[in-house]
């Protein structure tokens, strides 16, 4: 490659005080010429992200200088190989390469990208040793090093001993506080910093508050900031910060207020703002103003799919998550485990297991890496869709297992009835030492009552407390209770929830009461029927089990007086909703749905089935029937 004198300043700072002339050039050695040229070229070659191709031409240099190492470590470091960034650091030392200012900042870098503490202060200690702890830019990065590998402390020693500091050297030990978690000591710096504040320090505070989930101090600090003598105005990241904190608490008052305030003040929109608006709108359950702006978005990449397509899935529509994976694949975006998990998730709502073995296929041909995340997701696919075959398959070919895995696992062999290979899998991560948690208890639990082992699941609950320490929560008082309940221990069921060191909930009186209905206990179904008619809002279906009780007694009064006091509330069942998939097609039907455009066929085959049955001898019960009903 040819360059013109003109452009080595450029690449050699070095030169620009005393420029070099043509007639300089010509009397250059050829060896050293070629050092000039081979140099240029590298430059260039890693200000366009060919850092591999760079390094092959850095070896060809005869003398490279201190610019082509530093180069080399920013360009390993900007591209996403920090390893390799600090091997080639190392190497700097093994030649005898005395490091530039210039040089540590991509190193710290690399070290807080790997979160190699240890390397960081090693390299710490050599910019003492080569004399560069009073460079302002070094400290700054070194700050940031420490405060990104969660040391706090040392960073704030750092910025105690700089003789000079800017506004970077504060805004980075504030982020570093907030990161950590102490809003309040990056609240106390703000307050002291002796620099102008600037808008990355007010939104780094306001992001503090925002994680917190303290929207009112949030609020409380951007109002604030917008009439501050610092004279500083919100940017994008601001209003980012401000809408992601609104999204994890899902308030959708406040999100709007800040979407106006976007429009009202002509707050650049780019696309990561964007995509934080279609997340606030889609978790605060208005998917359909999130799918207006993401339609209208000028450039979507992955992110803001991947913001939609989970929007769709948190609020239960399935379908329209599994289109937009497809439309996504049409405009050839190339999705990520965050997008897999999620049509995979979807698939398992949806039952459509021919449609999760596509997906898993596709996770196959791809660049994805077949990670415990995947892995899980897919487990829990197979499970909800009825193949346990193929989710053990998967349980068995994936060789790192975290907690999350094993727990997949032993929930979706116990929602099969295979209660017994359920507790095998959980006895056998007990021996493979991952922690079990409160959800790996559930599935036991669940193993254990889909298989009636009654003695196993008192064994196990008393293990889940005072072995491993974990407090119960409603999900595992309603496994024993349900467990207790159908085996005929009544008595002890209710013990057990008068014990609860949590408030009972309408599932655990609806398992206790589905328990008495079983075995026609109406004196017990009668006392728990009054605390749950007393609630505020009465959940249907346990009201209609009641009187079902009472009506298998004999005791129409009562009928009455639950159905009356239904109507009086005007308590509702939502419809409910079904999917089946044909040929790899999901078709979803609600209650009496008549939309179908097969629906005609579908009534005369379930008409054809009723009536097959009644020829087979079958009988309907009448043991909850409600003809005897005064008015009803």
């Amino acid at each position: 490659m040819f360059v013109t004198v003109r452009s080595l300043p450029c690449f050699f700072p070095s030169c620009a005080a005393s420029p070099l002339s043509l007639r300089s050039i010509k009397s250059t050695p050829k060896s050293l010429c070629r050092v000039f040229t081979s140099t240029t070229s590298f430059a260039k070659l890693v200000d366009l992200s060919y850092v591999d191709y760079a390094r092959s031409v850095f070896d060809q240099i005869v003398f490279p200088c201190d610019y082509c190492w530093n180069s080399t470590i920013r360009g390993y470091t900007n591209n996403g190989f920090p390893q390799a960034s600090l091997c080639f650091y190392s190497k700097m030392h093994r030649d005898g390469v005395r490091p530039s200012n210039f040089t540590y900042p991509f190193v710290f870098k690399a070290c807080s990208t790997l979160s190699l503490l240890k390397v960081g202060e090693q390299v710490h200690a050599h910019v003492v040793k080569f004399g560069f702890e009073s460079d302002l830019y070094v400290n700054n990065s070194l700050i940031d090093m420490y405060c990104k590998c969660s040391r706090i402390n040392s960073a704030h020693h750092v910025l105690n001993e700089m003789q000079e500091k800017d506004e970077v050297s504060w805004n980075s030990i504030m982020s570093g506080y907030v990161h950590g978690g102490e809003v309040e000591k990056a609240r106390q710096l703000f307050e002291e910093m002796p620099v102008r504040r600037n808008v990355i320090c007010w939104t780094s505070l306001i992001n503090g508050y925002g994680k917190e989930g303290n929207l009112e101090q949030m609020l409380s600090v951007f109002l604030r900031m917008l009439v501050s003598d610092d004279n500083v105005k919100p940017n994008s990241a601001t209003m980012v910060c401000l809408l992601s904190a609104c999204s994890s608490v899902s308030n959708l008052t406040l999100g709007r207020w800040i979407s106006v305030f976007i429009d009202v003040n002509a707050i650049p929109l780019n696309v990561i703002l964007c995509t934080a608006l279609v997340d606030m709108h889609s978790k605060c359950e208005d998917v359909e103003k999130a799918r207006r702006l993401f339609d209208v978005m000028p450039c979507k990449n992955l992110v803001s799919w991947n913001a939609m397509i989970t929007g769709y899935v948190q609020r239960g529509l399935l379908e329209e998550a599994i289109q937009l994976f497809y439309a996504m694949q049409t405009e050839s975006v190339e999705p990520n485990e965050i997008t897999m998990v999620n049509v995979l998730s979807a698939c398992a709502g949806l039952g459509a297991l021919e449609l999760g073995r596509e997906v898993h296929l596709y996770v196959g041909q791809s660049s994805l890496e077949l990670n415990e995340i995947l892995a899980t997701a897919l487990i829990d696919m197979y499970s909800k869709c009825g193949s346990i075959d193929d989710a053990c398959l998967v349980f068995v070919k994936t060789t790192k297992k975290d907690v999350a895995l094993w727990n997949a696992m032993i929930m979706g062999l116990a929602y099969h009835g295979n209660g017994k290979d359920s507790l095998a899998v959980f006895r056998q991560m007990e021996r493979d030492k991952p922690n079990p948690n409160d959800i790996t208890f559930i599935g036991v639990l669940s193993a254990c009552n889909h298989s009636g082992l009654v003695e196993e699941g008192r064994a196990q609950f008393d293990k889940m407390v005072n072995k491993h320490g974990l407090s119960p929560k409603v999900e595992h008082y309603a496994c024993m209770v349900d467990l207790l309940g159908r085996a005929g221990y009544l008595n002890e069921a209710m013990e057990l929830i008068k014990g609860m060191v949590v408030p009972p909930d309408s599932i655990i009186w609806g398992a206790l009461l589905s328990a008495c209905r079983i075995h026609r206990d109406v004196e017990l179904a009668s006392e728990v029927g009054e605390m749950m008619l007393s609630s505020k809002d009465p959940y249907l279906g346990f009201c209609i089990l009641l009187s079902n009780i009472y009506a298998s007694a004999g005791k129409w009064k009562d009928v009455a007086r639950v159905r009356r006091l239904v109507k009086e509330k005007g308590i509702k069942k939502p419809s409910g909703r079904s999917w089946t998939e044909i040929d790899g097609v999901v078709h979803s039907f609600l209650v009496e749905d008549t939309a179908h455009m097969q629906s005609d066929e579908i009534y005369e085959t379930l008409h054809a089935l009723v009536k097959h049955l009644k020829v087979e001898g079958y009988l309907p019960n009448f043991d909850f029937d409600f003809r005897h009903i005064d008015g009803m």
